[in-house]
């Protein structure tokens, strides 16, 4: 188990969404920021019998939810780099008045580069780290001017070929992108704590709490979560739980991380994995 690297004093979290009503709903409830998910190329085929979410959001969604979205708030995440669609797709987002760009699925430094000299400082930039091929630049990437980096955890797994897409976080996959870089850095997703199958959110929390991770992404399950509970208590409960695991002593993390270890390691939905 790697030691407690450094935690922040406030978990942001980021929803999916382009529903002008939830944006309004989410901001109030004091979710960091939405994203709008353009990220489909490709995807159905590399995610193909793993339970994943694929979104087919647009230009008009992202002006849209412009218009209900504090400034500094809206992320789009672009596609995965091509020399023929990046320059496009970071045009249209700059010209929706995104706030932040997310390139995902990079596989090296040259990908990252061209995109950040594309943007050129006009908005911000971030990048997803879920290729077998990132974790082999880490220190190039890492010297780009980014905004954050987030760890896509399905696309992770299936390129590592284990078991559930939990094991980054429990080897020292997820730990040695953290050290890695020193700005603000998400993982997975996370809900309600005492909700999400087949592992808990809670455990989740701890982990990510464990590791430094500094934001996270609400997804389906808090969609789902939120008709039995209020934004705002969500919102609330995710954040205390968070500052509560931080705050543990060295053997409860072990022992947390041993509980959570087990969950894991019962769990398997790679049809790949042998």
């Amino acid at each position: 188990m790697s030691q407690l690297l450094r935690q922040t004093d406030h978990f942001q979290l980021f929803l999916f969404t382009t529903d002008p009503a939830m944006v309004r709903k989410a901001i109030s409830a004091g979710v960091d920021g939405i994203i709008v998910d353009w990220e489909n190329q490709g995807k159905k085929l590399r995610q193909e019998n793993f339970d994943t979410q694929i979104n087919y959001d647009t230009y008009d969604d992202l002006c849209r939810v412009r218009e209900v979205t504090p400034s500094g708030r809206l992320i789009c995440r672009i596609n995965g780099f091509s020399e023929e669609h990046t320059p496009v797709e970071v045009d249209m987002a700059l010209r929706a008045g995104a706030d932040e760009i997310f390139l995902p699925m990079v596989r090296n430094i040259r990908e990252a580069r061209q995109t950040c000299d594309m943007i050129a400082g006009r908005t911000g930039f971030s990048i997803l780290i879920e290729t077998a091929s990132a974790l082999e630049c880490m220190n190039e990437l890492s010297s780009l001017p980014l905004r954050r980096a987030y760890v896509g955890l399905n696309d992770l797994h299936i390129q590592q070929n284990s078991k559930n897409i939990f094991v980054p976080l429990m080897n020292d996959t997820v730990a040695n992108i953290r050290r890695n870089f020193q700005i603000p850095l998400g993982a997975g997703g996370v809900t309600y704590p005492p909700s999400g199958m087949p592992i808990a959110s809670q455990y989740l929390i701890n982990e990510y709490a464990r590791l430094g991770i500094d934001f996270s992404f609400l997804r389906r399950t808090f969609i789902r979560d939120h008709a039995l509970h209020s934004m705002e208590h969500m919102v609330q409960q995710i954040r205390q739980s968070y500052q509560i695991a931080a705050s543990r002593s060295g053997e409860e993390v072990a022992a947390d991380f041993q509980k959570f270890r087990q969950l894991v390691d019962s769990w398997t939905t790679n049809p790949a994995y042998i």
